[in-house]
């Protein structure tokens, strides 16, 4: 007569895969911030973007050259996101159309966000968000 303990090492191993998938469901579970709030509480992210580059040009800085640099596909677009406060609208206005021409004339593919906000901020994000030949949204 042959006697088997009536717990074996695949029980115990089906009780430890059990729990490390309990800890990562619940992990998963936690509640992840918003965009909207993660902006609000990290001061230095412009927008909730996936950007293969980010730059934060001085007032009046040429950015061609980081521009060349930077944009290596034609598919990929700038954006100029350009923060203000009611009293410097227009500087920061200027600002940006200053700096979507300077792309234009560089011949990268620009777009230019304004947005009211309790900071004054300019932010330059390159990333895909041209559409390829065949329909496909290359942003997602």
């Amino acid at each position: 007569m042959i006697i088997r303990a009536a717990s074996g090492w695949q029980t115990a191993t089906a009780d430890l895969a059990l729990i490390l998938f309990l800890i990562t469901a619940q992990a998963v579970r936690e509640e992840q911030p918003t965009p909207a709030v993660a902006v609000e509480n990290e001061a230095s992210a412009p927008a909730a973007s996936s950007a293969l580059a980010l730059h934060r040009p001085a007032q009046g800085e040429s950015v061609s050259k980081w521009l060349l640099a930077t944009v290596t596909d034609e598919r990929q677009v700038a954006t100029v996101t350009v923060s203000y406060t009611r009293e410097q609208r227009a500087r920061a206005l200027a600002e940006g159309e200053r700096l979507l021409e300077e792309a234009e004339n560089a011949g990268v593919a620009a777009r230019l966000v304004a947005t009211p906000d309790a900071r004054d901020d300019i932010v330059i994000a390159v990333d895909y968000l041209r559409e390829s030949e065949d329909g496909t949204n290359l942003a997602r």
